[in-house]
């Protein structure tokens, strides 16, 4: 009997425990429900809605739509072309044909670039930055594609002495957007005041011009000049600097070429002129000169 009171206090001790350990798994849950609740929105994925999302880009260059989402955690960030909701990128990896279209991402940032090169008219449209979550948020992005090109005021070739001044300018007047800004690179390198001292750069964004002076040029000043403008394609001119004993023997050059050209036309002109002249004249000419022989 005695046993048998034992073994029931050890049920009735089992039990309990039990008992009390599932009671507390559920106060565990409960607890860890109402802490999530407790987690505010800003730590769930946003977008910084500070970036540009109107993107202007001239016919032939590149376009770039930069997208920042904050507190990304685990959820993967997509561009979507909204006009056919093709999905053109999925994190890095791109998911079209096209291969002017990449997706862009340095690690541990919130930015999120689509890159499209050489754009065309067909690219222009609004294209969506989608983050996974559920439901899914997305920022809308408009492309506008333009036809601007800088030009430079100047031949394509341009001769300049050593010692004298290279005066360009160049202007964008169908830029978009109220103000432009202009740049100025020789080869591949921003020509600006520290490049060397004698350098002049006067740009009136309104206006959308540009002046470039340098003042004394050298040999090392020959090169290929460049105007780059916002949401234009640039134009170029290749500067030769020469000496001024080339410069004179071109200009010798020149002046010869311009005296051969010029008598050329004169003895042409006289054979012209003979062959309508009346015969009477052209037998008494004849005459003349066998005379004069």
């Amino acid at each position: 009997m005695l046993l048998e009171y034992f073994a029931a206090m050890l049920v009735i001790m089992g039990l309990t425990t039990t008992f009390d350990k599932h009671t507390s798994h559920m106060r565990h849950f409960a607890r860890a429900e109402e802490l999530s609740n407790l987690i505010p929105d800003e730590y769930e994925p946003q977008f910084d809605n500070n970036t540009e999302r109107e993107i202007i880009a001239a016919l032939g260059t590149t376009a770039r739509m930069h997208c920042r989402v904050r507190h990304l955690g685990d959820r993967a960030v997509s561009w979507i072309r909204q006009r056919d909701l093709h999905i053109l990128t999925i994190g890095i990896m791109t998911y079209t044909n096209d291969q002017r279209f990449l997706a862009r991402h340095i690690d541990n940032s919130d930015e999120w670039v689509l890159k499209i090169v050489s754009v065309q008219p067909r690219d222009a449209g609004v294209y969506e930055c989608q983050v996974s979550t559920e439901p899914k948020i997305s920022l809308a992005y408009k492309l506008m594609v333009v036809t601007s090109k800088a030009q430079i005021l100047a031949n394509r070739e341009l001769f300049i002495q050593s010692g004298s001044d290279i005066n360009l300018t160049c202007i964008a007047p169908q830029a978009p957007g109220p103000y432009t800004h202009m740049l100025w690179y020789k080869d591949t390198e921003l020509v600006s005041d520290s490049t060397r001292g004698g350098i002049r750069v006067i740009s009136e964004q309104q206006i959308k011009t540009s002046n470039l002076v340098i003042s004394r040029v050298l040999h090392t000043d020959s090169g290929n000049y460049t105007c780059s403008a916002d949401n234009s394609n640039s134009d170029s001119v290749f500067v030769h600097i020469i000496k001024s004993e080339q410069h004179a023997a071109m200009q010798h050059e020149l002046g010869v070429r311009l005296v051969a050209g010029q008598s050329l036309w004169l003895l042409l002109g006289m054979v012209l002129l003979l062959q309508h002249m009346p015969r009477p004249i052209l037998q008494l000419q004849h005459q003349l000169l066998l005379a004069a022989a």
